[in-house]
């Protein structure tokens, strides 16, 4: 959904999208329909656009490779600005970033793409490390058993290590 700066009123835009055609499906699954919430509003020359996202997504466990439902729940804020005609000449040129232009999304045309906004936020929401539960303990190593379902009987430690010689000390 592109919207054009000179389609936004001056009293803003609003817009509650609740079906999944902003969600990048081809990189994340969900799990039931997406909620969003966005504003749009011209404040000096500039686009502010403010959000609520809410999603379901499944997510794999790093430690026990199982499938989960994540819930994402993000608030954003992101100022959008247009390049000045001198500025877009020099794109390929290098360009020192102040502390507030790391605030600030410049933007070539006066477009806002919100769905790509959107997909954005689902990226930067999803964890770094992703665990079905604080207390998985994850693969046995050696018959690759899901030991938060039950325990195996495998010899835990009884393989040669480098580091067993270390205990003699």
């Amino acid at each position: 959904m592109r919207i054009r700066w000179d389609e936004i009123p001056a009293d803003g835009l609003f817009l509650s999208i609740d079906d999944d055609s902003w969600v990048p499906g081809h990189e994340v699954v969900c799990q039931g329909p997406g909620v969003c919430t966005v504003s749009l509003r011209k404040e000096s020359g500039r686009i502010l656009l403010a959000g609520i996202m809410r999603l379901s997504v499944v997510l794999e466990c790093d430690r026990c490779l199982e499938s989960f439902a994540h819930p994402l729940a993000e608030e954003f804020k992101i100022v959008f600005e247009l390049l000045a005609k001198e500025e877009k000449a020099d794109l390929a040129s290098e360009y020192f970033c102040k502390g507030s232009d790391l605030d600030v999304v410049y933007l070539a045309e006066p477009v806002v793409d919100v769905f790509s906004v959107l997909a954005q936020q689902v990226y930067l929401g999803l964890p770094a490390k992703r665990l079905c539960s604080d207390k998985c303990q994850g693969l046995c190593p050696e018959c690759g058993a899901n030991l938060s379902r039950c325990p195996c009987d495998c010899a835990r430690g009884a393989g040669t290590s480098p580091f067993n010689v270390l205990a003699k000390l």
